[in-house]
């Protein structure tokens, strides 16, 4: 049995509430009788308590309803309880707070006990009829597609149902299902995202959400920030590294800063967790894909105190064109330690090398796309080196306040060398030269929080009041240099290159970041309301090597967020919220350094969660304003000015459910409305470029008792323009995925074999923009064994 505290009463001199935190070896120890055979103790009133992270909601139910609690931390860690209201007795209230956990409270001598369920229970408790949803963590394994809560939307671990925003959750159950390796994959069934404007290009993930591109400004993982310096340094993230994804839609610099208007993509790492299962995967495909995985994970010590995970990948492949790889090796190690029943750390790693294309695009003849490749084998690639560390620290202070800090360092290098045609071709024959981009970045991101839960009157608090900062420094030298012809019709990628040397550009850049913000989440009865304010600083300072000059920009924002929700009991949640954003712009113009772009969004909505279900419903409708967009100075041709403004407008529609244990779904609808609403370039009153209207998507994944499952889906992108003046226009195409897997029983139980296909009837399509069109990736085939346990 560990130490344990008492927390303190505000009346001292009366009947103490007291909650002791206790270490419980619940598998020994003396036997106590059960709750209701115990010997009936004085009646006490019930408190009303709301509901959140499970180990709080204990705290603050012994106190308020005066009782004797004890619990072990390791088996209440993760867990969250939906809370507890009118109910008649204290025990009916314990039953309510511990609702779908799968635990019970027991009464003995020395008060209640918190176990878990048994199987004679039923025979032992007095039933008390309690509807409550599952209740989940946002950063422990969900069993399914359906995740009830969510991070991202409020910095704590929030109901979805309850959060007066839109959010979708891609759940790792999802990304093993649909056998994806990147993140643009496995959100691509997501309501409002979009992915693959440019076609197949594996630098780096291609997210736009209802509109707007994110794939620079809105990279987040675990909460922070991944910097981007303006070239092709991007952290990369594997998919089957993720415990999930979390979209969040519409404006969020309240509480992450300078980031899209369109939204934000938060990467949730997969961490320590007893609810993790262990599993070893290899894989064999098409385009020469070959594939080992591995997470692992369990206890380092005897009480669990210390937990420790690994996920591993190694992959040896290629794309349609032959001559892109496609090769990772990753290594993400995580520990977590509870050092007392207050204070929690969190430590994460990751190393990740990769190899892809360096200019995945096909030859241009004129207008028509070509199926030659310019490039060649040997020189024409993407080498990254990437390694993180960091930690995500948690300290209760008291009943009221906790004390959160999340921090990282990484370093990035990276080499980008390719082959570019220079216009010239000779009796079938390309005369080409070669570029390379050598970058160095090393960064670090930091969120330091307090967390303040208490009430004023009938309003019960979540107060949010925080410092994050961010730090990169970054080099790139961009150079060009001769190269050997080829023959377009008997080509040889296998020729030797030099390594470009005339630089066209040596530059320096260290950037900082950082932003103080205040939210508040309250509690009125069925009400859920949310305030946020933020102010923030970015200092720029830009160093050319070649001119030996510097330059000096700082910007500065102050930013809103306001929502409300009311909560129904048959499940329904209509809301609405008002939120900003603001982007800073690089370049200048003849009044000096470009202003921040900036983003409003008035938001209507309804989430609809039956009781007791796995299932989450929404509907939104969303009005999108981005100002401070650059457009041509109608006084001088040579200059911009940033009087522009685009505004998008739009429905969706996404449904998320586990059925039953065997059939799980995930649908969604989008519809865009998008508009130019002020420019001096001739567009004004057109439609952005590379912006569908349409765009919706539905999987459905069934399991027969046979141990047999089948898993299909479709995914349809309306047509889009290609350029400003809207003469140009791609056209719509749907994509077929599916899947069939099957689990095998007796000696061999918890190994699955699975076949996966993305692009099922490997449908060519082409998007092109402002003169150049890229083809979207062809099919691929993934075999799959894995082993669980």
């Amino acid at each position: 049995m560990r130490a344990t505290r008492s927390l303190p009463s505000p009346l001292p001199p009366r009947r103490l509430s007291t909650a002791i935190c206790i270490a419980l070896a619940l598998c020994g120890g003396a036997a106590s009788s059960p709750l209701m055979a115990a010997e009936p103790a004085p009646r006490m009133q019930a408190p009303d308590v709301p509901g959140g992270a499970l180990d709080q909601v204990l705290s603050l139910y012994a106190e308020r309803a005066g009782i004797t609690l004890s619990y072990s931390p390791e088996r209440v860690r993760g867990l969250v309880s939906p809370g507890s209201t009118g109910a008649q007795s204290v025990e009916e209230g314990l039953a309510r707070v511990l609702g779908g956990t799968g635990l019970v409270a027991e009464k003995t001598a020395s008060g209640y006990v918190v176990r878990p369920v048994t199987a004679d229970d039923s025979y032992q408790l007095q039933p008390v009829t309690v509807e409550a949803a599952p209740t989940q963590s946002a950063f422990a394994p969900v069993p399914g597609y359906f995740a009830s809560h969510a991070s991202t939307a409020s910095k704590t671990d929030r109901s979805i149902l309850e959060t007066a925003q839109s959010i979708s959750v891609v759940t790792a159950g999802q990304i093993a299902d649909r056998k994806v390796d990147r993140v643009e994959d496995a959100v691509a069934y997501s309501a409002g995202v979009r992915t693959g404007g440019s076609g197949l290009d594996p630098r780096f993930d291609q997210i736009n959400i209802r509109g707007f591109d994110t794939t620079m400004s809105a990279d987040f993982l675990d909460g922070l920030r991944q910097p981007y310096n303006g070239w092709l340094s991007i952290y990369a993230t594997e998919a089957f590294a993720l415990e999930r994804i979390e979209v969040l839609k519409g404006p969020a610099s309240v509480l992450y800063g300078q980031i899209s208007p369109g939204g934000m993509v938060n990467r949730v790492s997969k961490r320590p967790s007893l609810d993790a299962r262990n599993r070893v995967e290899i894989q064999a495909g098409n385009h020469e894909h070959r594939q080992g995985q591995f997470d692992i994970g369990g206890k380092l010590d005897e009480e669990g105190d210390v937990l420790f995970r690994a996920v591993g990948v190694y992959r040896d492949a290629e794309y349609d064109i032959e001559q892109l790889n496609n090769d990772v090796r990753l290594l993400a190690p995580s520990l977590s330690w509870q050092i007392d029943a207050d204070t929690r750390l969190t430590l994460l790693a990751q190393y990740q090398e990769r190899e892809t294309a360096a200019s995945p695009m096909l030859y241009h003849d004129g207008n028509r796309l070509t199926d030659f490749w310019q490039g060649d084998e040997y020189f024409d690639k993407l080498d990254q080196r990437q390694w993180t560390l960091g930690y995500e620290f948690e300290h209760i202070i008291n009943d009221t306040f906790s004390l959160q800090q999340n921090l990282r360092y990484g370093q990035l290098d990276t080499t980008n060398r390719y082959l570019q045609p220079n216009g010239t071709i000779s009796n079938g024959v390309m005369e080409r030269y070669a570029v390379g981009v050598y970058e160095e970045m090393e960064s670090v991101s930091s969120d330091t929080r307090l967390v303040s839960r208490f009430a004023t009157g009938t309003l019960q608090h979540t107060l949010l009041s925080g410092w994050d900062y961010a730090w990169f420094d970054s080099s790139v030298l961009y150079a060009s240099g001769p190269a050997p012809s080829i023959d377009i019709s008997a080509p040889d990628y296998h020729q030797p290159v030099s390594r470009p040397g005339s630089p066209l550009a040596d530059q320096d850049n260290l950037t900082q970041r950082s932003g103080l913000y205040l939210q508040d989440q309250i509690e009125l009865q069925r009400w859920r309301l949310s305030a946020g304010v933020r102010r923030d600083w970015v200092h720029v300072r830009n160093s050319d090597n070649l001119s030996d000059s510097n330059r000096r920009t700082s910007d500065s924002a102050t930013t809103y967020q306001l929502g409300a929700l009311y909560l129904f009991d048959n499940g329904l949640a209509p809301y609405a919220s008002y939120a900003e954003s603001f982007l800073p712009q690089s370049g200048t113009n003849a009044n000096g350094p470009l202003k921040p772009t900036e983003g409003t969004q008035y938001e209507i909505g309804l989430k609809y969660q039956p009781p007791g279900s796995s299932a989450l419903f929404t509907a939104s409708l969303y009005h999108l304003t981005q100002q401070n967009v650059s457009t041509r100075d109608p006084l001088d041709p040579l200059n911009t000015v940033q009087t522009g403004e685009q505004v998008s407008r739009g429905l969706e529609l996404e449904a998320v459910a586990d059925l039953s244990e065997r059939l799980h779904l995930n649908a969604s609808y989008s519809y865009n409305d998008p508009e130019v609403t002020r420019s001096n370039d001739g567009n004004e009153g057109k439609e952005p470029k590379d912006t569908p209207r349409h765009m919706a998507a539905l999987w459905l994944d069934y399991n027969l008792p046979s141990g047999l499952g089948f898993g299909a889906g479709a995914r349809y992108t309306g047509s889009v323009y290609g350029n400003d003046m809207n003469t140009v226009k791609s056209d719509d195409y749907t994509l077929f995925d599916a899947g069939v897997h099957y689990d095998f029983a007796g000696e061999l139980d918890s190994v699955r074999l699975a076949v996966n296909v993305r692009n099922l009837t490997d449908k060519q399509y082409v998007n092109c923009q402002d003169g150049y069109c890229y083809r979207g990736e062809a099919r691929s085939l993934i075999t799959s064994l894995s082993y669980s346990w």
